[in-house]
Order: structure tokens, then sequence, then C-alpha cells
């Protein structure tokens, strides 16, 4: 890319730049590590306006690393719960208390030591030092991929292969090689999202429009080349179990699509649940302590490829839950359920049986 296309899409950028909660009124202005890395780790998989409100009850809760290293995952997950993709904000957790434990409390200045922090890829750790260090680091997330693909016609993915992610590097690579690499960057990713958008690109209103061969070719809708999901249909069925005492069972561990984190028992069955206690359900509650089984519902969920429908038992014990807990469970109290499991997928579970 020229200089004159570097000069007309900052022009633009000036002009269209949104206003964002995470971003300072002074394009020019460095930024707080911090918030570039919150903001960028939830925008990950996340559309901007979903995460405006998020980012902004997060930062009141949680203004700094130190704030963040002292919270609990329950609380993080509760100020996440709706965002998906949980092993973000367990890395979050995870890397805020490395962060904190640090003399300075300061994020590393550079990208194998942010690389080397839990979930923070090449994309992250280059977004903190463009865009809070000013440093000539390179950005690649799905708008410029599209961008790229389009500008130079490249008919495969970066994922095809590694030199076909070398590929979109270079072109992020070249970008970065400037003094004005933050605003570059994150001017292309302004652009994917609002211009060189993934259906019906506003071609008439991009600044890249004299060097887009896609454009030139009127080939847009070619680029990028299509990536080919594979779909996995799942059927399982979600426990809801609560005791006498009005607690409900949460268990942590051995679950397919939660490994490391507290969530209600489920496993995969066949369709159409069937009346009493699945054998599979004796692994987390004792049948002779179970009072009712009741069919409560369904639901249908999604997890990465996963295409799930999930039957619903809601399971009433005669007995209190245990005082001494296991390490890999839980009891609730009912109240407090919809803010202890995070999930949505848990939170469907809880609507079917609890309603």
């Amino acid at each position: 890319m020229n200089s004159k296309s570097l000069r007309l899409l900052r022009e633009w950028f000036k002009k269209n730049a949104a206003s964002l909660p995470w971003r300072p009124s002074n394009l020019d202005a460095p930024r707080d590590p911090y918030a570039v890395w919150i903001s960028e780790t939830m925008l990950q998989q996340t559309q901007v306006s979903t995460v405006r409100d998020y980012f902004i009850k997060w930062m009141k809760r949680f203004p700094d690393v130190a704030t963040l290293a002292k919270a609990s995952e329950e609380e993080v997950f509760k100020y996440w719960q709706g965002l998906g993709y949980y092993s973000r904000a367990r890395n979050i957790l995870k890397t805020a208390k490395i962060v904190a434990g640090n003399i300075s409390q300061k994020f590393p200045e550079n990208r194998k030591d942010l690389e080397a922090l839990p979930g923070i890829g090449a994309y992250t750790a280059g977004a903190i030092l463009s865009l809070a260090y000013h440093q000539r680091e390179a950005i690649l997330d799905g708008n410029l991929v599209r961008i790229f693909s389009r500008l130079y016609a490249l008919e495969f993915l970066p994922t095809d292969s590694k030199e076909a992610a070398e590929t979109y590097w270079n072109y992020a690579r070249e970008i970065a090689d400037s003094s004005k690499a933050y605003m570059h960057n994150e001017a292309l990713m302004e652009l994917g999202r609002t211009v060189c958008k993934v259906r019906n690109p506003e071609c008439g209103s991009c600044p890249l429009l004299a060097s887009c061969r896609a454009a030139r070719e009127n080939r847009t809708a070619e680029f990028p080349p299509a990536k080919k999901h594979v779909q996995k249909d799942w059927h399982g069925t979600v426990l809801v179990i609560e005791s006498m005492d009005h607690k409900i069972l949460a268990v942590h561990g051995g679950q397919k699509f939660f490994k490391n984190q507290f969530t209600l028992p489920h496993f995969e069955s066949p369709r159409n649940a069937t009346a009493g206690l699945p054998a599979q359900a004796e692994k987390y509650v004792d049948a002779d302590a179970v009072q009712s089984v009741e069919i409560a519902g369904k639901f249908r969920h999604g997890i990465t490829v996963h295409k799930m429908e999930c039957d619903v038992l809601y399971v009433k014990l005669r007995t209190k839950a245990p005082k001494r807990e296991r390490a890999d469970s839980r009891w609730v109290e009912r109240s407090r359920a919809t803010e202890f499991f995070a999930s949505s997928f848990c939170l469907k579970a809880l609507e079917q049986a609890l309603s």
C-alpha cells in the first residue's frame, strides 16, 4: 500500500472514527494497555455494539489490573456473562494475576513476553504494542484479512497454510512500518467493520477504492474465499439437580464443553428423554436420594461448530445438600443460580427447569 493510500486512509479515519468507550477522542494519544487488552479480548468473536456496555461495566468494577487480580473467578464470569467463549475470561484473570504480581504491575512492552501470557496471541499482542505503546507492530484480524484479500485479490485464507498466513502478515507488517502504525491498524479495523463489510461492501465510500483489485474487477463478493465449516450435531441431557434445602448442583471438570468451569451436569444421550433417572446421572447423584425426576423441556444451543439440542431433566432430592463439598462440585443457592452459572447454556436449562 503506497503512501498516498495510507494518507487517504488516515484522513478517512479521522473523519469517520466512531465514538467508542475504549477509544480516546484524541486518536493520536497513547492508551492504557490494560484497557486495550480488555477491549480487544472482548471484541474477539463479538460485535462492537454488544461490547460497548460490557466494557463500561467491566472498567467500573475492574478499573486496573491490580483490582482485577484480586477478583474471584466467579465474579469475573459474572461480568463476562453473555459474551461467550468463557476461556477468554479465565485467561484474563490468569494474566491479571501474573501482571499484578510483577514489581511494576505493567504489561510487557515486547511481543515475546506478551504472547507468553495466557490468552494473548499475535493479534492481541500487536494491538497492545501498537495502540498503547505506539510501536511499529502489526495486527491481523478478520477485518484486515478481508481488506487484504480484496485489495490484492488473494484467493486463499491465512488459515490455509503457513505460507498463506505469512503472506497476510507481511501485508500487515507493511501497514505497520510507520510512525502512524497505531492509526493505520485501527483505521483498517474500522474500515472493515463499517465499509469493507462481509456482505454489501460500500466500495463508493472506501478511501482505498483506487487501490482495490477486487473492486476494480467487480469481484468483491468473491473475496475472501468462503471458509468451509464442518457442523457437528450433538444431542444431550442437562441435569438441574435441586436439594431439599433449595440448592443447585454445579460440577467442575469432566464436561465436554465446559471442562474448566463450573456448569450444570450434562452428557450425550439419545433424542427424546424418557421418564426416570438416566444411568449417567448417577455419576452426580445417589438414586436413593431422588424424590422426583421431571422432563422440564428442551433447548437448542451452539458452541463453536457444534449444533446442540438438549433435553432438560429437573431432579428434586429428598435430602439436603452435603455440608462437605467435593473438589469437583459445589451446591449453589437457588436464588443465586442465574448469577453463578455464567454461560447461556446453563441459563437456558435453568429457565426450563425453574420457571
